[in-house]
């Protein structure tokens, strides 16, 4: 790279051009980004640097989570030196020139011309897609809005009210907007129910499907065909666990109202085929078998998995979308439930209100600019939490966190109740509090029953936000294992040692182990080979297998953020980073205090917890416009 001429003492230094190379030397595009563009530019003889600039960064974008990028934005963006804490100034074209060399470029189409398909795409709100990221968007919000008239099937007013009262009683003032939830789920095609840890979200579910099964009995008409899925192995069992309790709870035969107590993946619902791993079986001509399909955990489904499911859901059928829109959205490009939610904005139709109030007895405010039925009438988010007993701890500290008040969270940890922050300035004083803290939550995991030993590791998990670095969950695996054979806890020697647990990583359909899956490695007795031992179901039935047979899989003292959705312990330890990341946000904090019931501690520093609080997840997507300002 050639060296740019030293400015004159006093002046200030122009910015330097922006060139590809010189971006991925910055870490701001991979190599990987670079070479997609050069080799979309060599294909459409396309030599405008602006363009193939603009091509890397959607490239880039998507590998960061995002569906598009923004081209004003990005042209006002400045640039770190890896090496130095200093900006980069780099000269970015700027953005109307930028958007104008896209529009007479061959390798871009515009969104009202994209079905003459072209690598690019550029609409008129100035986002760039890569083709297949606009494709997926365009489609997913399509088949969304397809479902924006309520079901035409009639009510049975008379055994509706007596279901109701029987799930929801008026005199449970707590469970008010749970019955709501559960009329809207019967009036609305598309039905998206978000709420926080300890909501009663499955709960309210499972009297839903009572109460839609009641009906169908009381009209004379066979049972629904309903489906439960999620994303992960680990959300299906644990959706199938729910539904299975929660009946019980409420004294209800599933098989009598053909409610099914077990879930599937959206991979497996769909019909996933090793031969052709990105297309289902079941798609817009195939339709899934079911009149109503349940995803749990939907902030974990990534764009193209959404628009996959929801072509595939029969247009009559029902869709009921559960999670919570405040979380962390998925690995994968897209933040669909925060999209979905969150553009609704407040209130629902007039003839929605009037049902509302007839039958839940609870009168909702009607929608200043969108008074006919639509999208927004199936939009409900829970609010009552049951899960935290101190509401001066847990509860007080995610409602901080998820308001972006990073004051009123420190002030939450300075009482030092169930949550608290402990000062950590580098690694040795990280392994000073930490040592200590695994060493007695975990004990000797050599010792006990499986299911003692498994029950340890569930009340006590070491959350990361990266899983690499000093910081990160390979370091802090390393050092717990290292930690526990010091205090002869442990003896971590060989890849399957005595007292291991393990994650699964990766869906394996001949094992029945799915990504997320946690066992533990061990023995029954001395005199017995080890086996991995994993949960089976609700009831803690255990299976096993040898270890040979387990599929890809990393060791799980500690997880990722990411990896922890969709679990809850008793005790968790959230390791902040020593300096800022894209990664570091206020939905990362909020996703890892609310695993915990009783107890969160947090190593770190104020300065990133502020920092984290203080920043919001910012993913590029056109799909909240497309759904709610679409003509």
């Amino acid at each position: 790279m050639t060296t740019q001429p030293s400015a004159p003492s006093g002046a200030v230094p122009s910015p330097e051009l922006a060139t590809l190379d010189r971006l991925v030397e910055l870490g701001a595009l991979s190599l990987f980004d670079r070479e997609l563009a050069l080799s979309l530019g060599e294909i459409a003889k396309e030599s405008s640097a602006a363009v193939l600039l603009a091509a890397a960064f959607a490239s880039a974008g998507v590998q960061a989570g995002h569906t598009c990028v923004d081209i004003a934005r990005l042209a006002e963006r400045s640039f770190a030196d890896p090496e130095t804490p200093e900006v980069v100034e780099l000269r970015l074209p700027p953005g109307e020139a930028w958007l104008a060399e896209l529009r007479a470029s061959k390798l871009v189409c515009t969104a009202e011309s994209a079905e003459d398909a072209r690598p690019l795409v550029l609409d008129a709100r100035g986002r760039l897609y890569l083709f297949r990221y606009f494709d997926y968007e365009s489609r997913l919000a399509a088949a969304l809005r397809a479902r924006e008239a309520p079901v035409a099937e009639p009510l049975e007013p008379i055994a509706l009210a007596k279901s109701l009262e029987r799930l929801f009683p008026r005199a449970d003032t707590r469970g008010a907007l749970q019955r709501v939830a559960a009329l809207v789920f019967l009036r609305r095609r598309l039905t998206v129910i978000s709420g926080g840890p300890g909501t009663g979200k499955t709960y309210t579910v499972a009297k839903a499907l009572v109460l839609l099964q009641e009906q169908a009995i009381a009209q004379g008409r066979a049972p629904y065909r309903i489906l439960l899925t999620a994303p992960t192995g680990k959300a299906a069992q644990r959706l199938g666990d729910a539904i299975r309790d929660n009946l019980a709870r409420l004294d209800v035969d599933p098989a009598k109202l053909a409610i099914p107590t077990q879930a599937s993946t959206l991979h497996r619902a769909l019909g996933y085929r090793v031969s052709q791993p990105t297309r289902f079986r079941h798609d817009a001509r195939h339709p899934l078998p079911a009149d109503v399909v349940v995803v749990d955990e939907a902030s974990m489904v990534d764009l193209a998995l959404m628009t996959k499911l929801a072509t595939a859901v029969h247009p009559d059928a029902r869709l009921l979308l559960l999670g919570d829109k405040d979380q962390l959205a998925s690995v994968e490009a897209g933040a669909i439930l925060s999209d979905i939610y969150t553009g609704a904005g407040q209130g629902v139709s007039q003839s929605l209100a009037r049902e509302l109030a007839d039958f839940a007895g609870m009168r909702l405010p009607e929608a200043l600019h969108r008074r006919q039925p639509g999208l927004h009438d199936g939009m409900v988010h829970l609010t009552e939490s049951h899960r935290f007993d101190d509401d001066g701890g847990i509860a007080a500290l995610a409602r901080a966190v998820n308001a972006g008040d990073a004051a009123a969270a420190l002030d939450v940890l300075a009482r030092r109740g169930s949550v608290s922050l402990v000062p950590v300035a580098d690694r040795r004083a990280l392994e000073e509090k930490l040592g200590p803290l695994v060493t007695d939550r975990l004990g000797d995991l050599r010792e006990g029953s499986v299911e003692e030993r498994l029950a340890r590791l569930d009340r006590f998990r070491v959350l990361a936000a990266h899983r690499r670095g000093p910081f990160g969950v390979a370091g802090l695996n390393a050092f717990v294992a290292a930690e526990l054979g010091r205090c002869e806890r442990l003896e971590p020697r060989g890849a399957f040692y005595e007292g291991r647990p393990v994650i699964v990583v990766a869906n394996d359909y001949d094992t029945g182990l799915y990504n997320g899956d946690v066992g533990l490695i061990a023995s029954r007795s001395s005199d017995t080979p080890r086996r991995a031992w994993f949960r089976g179901d609700a009831a803690g039935t255990l299976r096993d297998l040898s270890p040979a047979r387990l599929p890809q899989h990393d060791t799980a003292f500690a997880l990722s953020v990411h990896k922890s959705q969709g679990s809850e312990f008793a005790e968790i330890v959230f390791v902040l980073p020593e300096r800022p990341s894209p990664i570091l946000t206020r939905e990362l904090v909020y996703t890892a205090i609310t695993r915990a019931r009783e107890r969160v501690t947090i190593l770190g520093s104020e300065a990133m917890l502020r920092h984290a609080v203080n920043t919001r997840v910012e993913r590029a997507s056109g799909l909240s416009d497309r759904l709610w300002n679409a003509p």
